[in-house]
């Protein structure tokens, strides 16, 4: 009876086997289409002792919208507050996306940089950056709480952004 047990056990594990490697775990646009989100931000702030100004808090934030129809969106913001002084990094890109079994690749058509400093006008800094391709694997996680996580991985590193409410 055992050995009974343990075959079908080993059976239903190689069909649910067989029925991963066919899918490959890949990912279709409609698994991908949403919004994707991602940042921090610091509950410290400054204050100037002399004139009692708060400075900004130090956060930022990463958003990736993907369309079904294979475009693509992304805006960071990064704000980082040091001595009285701020610095802010913007990026807005935008284009396409092709996907591949586990891999994304974004084709940006813009990829717009914006760097500001309270304390010096003359580093903001405005470019229209390279339209370079980017390649990623892409992976997914699940938090404690159950909500899901898309991961971009390549030789820079990974991010994981939590799909936002549609």
């Amino acid at each position: 009876m055992y050995k009974d047990l343990a075959l079908i056990l080993f059976l239903i594990g190689a069909a649910a086997m067989a029925a991963i490697a066919q899918t490959g775990g890949e990912f279709s646009r409609l698994d991908l289409t949403g919004t994707w989100s991602t940042g921090g931000m610091s509950m410290l702030a400054d204050r100037n002792t002399v004139t009692g100004a708060t400075t900004p808090s130090n956060g930022n934030t990463q958003k990736y919208v993907f369309g079904p129809d294979g475009k693509f969106s992304f805006v960071g913001y990064l704000q980082s507050t040091m001595y009285g002084c701020t610095t802010a990094l913007f990026n807005d890109k935008q284009g396409k996306y092709e996907l591949d079994g586990n891999t994304i690749t974004l084709i940006p058509a813009k990829n717009f940089w914006r760097n500001t400093n309270s304390c010096s006008a003359a580093a903001t800094k405005e470019r229209n950056y390279t339209l370079e391709r980017e390649t990623f694997e892409i992976r997914t996680k699940t938090d404690e709480y159950g909500k899901n996580y898309l991961c971009l991985a390549n030789v820079k590193g990974e991010t994981c952004y939590r799909k936002d409410a549609d």
